[in-house]
């Protein structure tokens, strides 16, 4: 009887060793993996910042600036039959302003706007 006692308790040792040996390699796995999960992570942040900054960049150039511009336009037309119309000095000038406002904002792919 007492060889029964020593194999059941040698078989109770042997089971808690193998559990504590599963488990501890089960833990050793999953923080394996999950290290391999935080540089993936790092390394797509990493890979994104460009792209953010770029965005923030083009977001801020990107602000309209908003001007009520009022003219009287009767001035530039004074005959209906006549086909040329000449601009003031001005007037050219805030028409190539925003061309060129138009022009410098990057990010966007739409074609430039041809100027003068």
């Amino acid at each position: 009887m007492k060889w029964r006692y020593v194999l059941l308790a040698l078989v109770v040792a042997i089971s808690a060793t193998a559990l504590i040996a599963w488990r501890s390699g089960w833990n050793a796995h999953s923080d394996h993996i999950n290290a391999l999960a935080a540089a993936k992570k790092e390394k797509a942040e990493k890979a994104i910042q460009p792209v953010e900054k770029k965005a923030a960049v083009a977001n801020a150039e990107a602000r309209v600036i908003y001007r009520t511009i009022t003219r009287d336009v009767v001035k530039y037309v004074q005959s209906p039959d006549r086909t040329r119309c000449d601009f003031d000095d001005e007037s050219v000038r805030l028409r190539q302003r925003a061309i060129d406002a138009a022009n410098s904002i990057s990010g966007f792919d739409a074609g430039a706007v041809q100027g003068k």
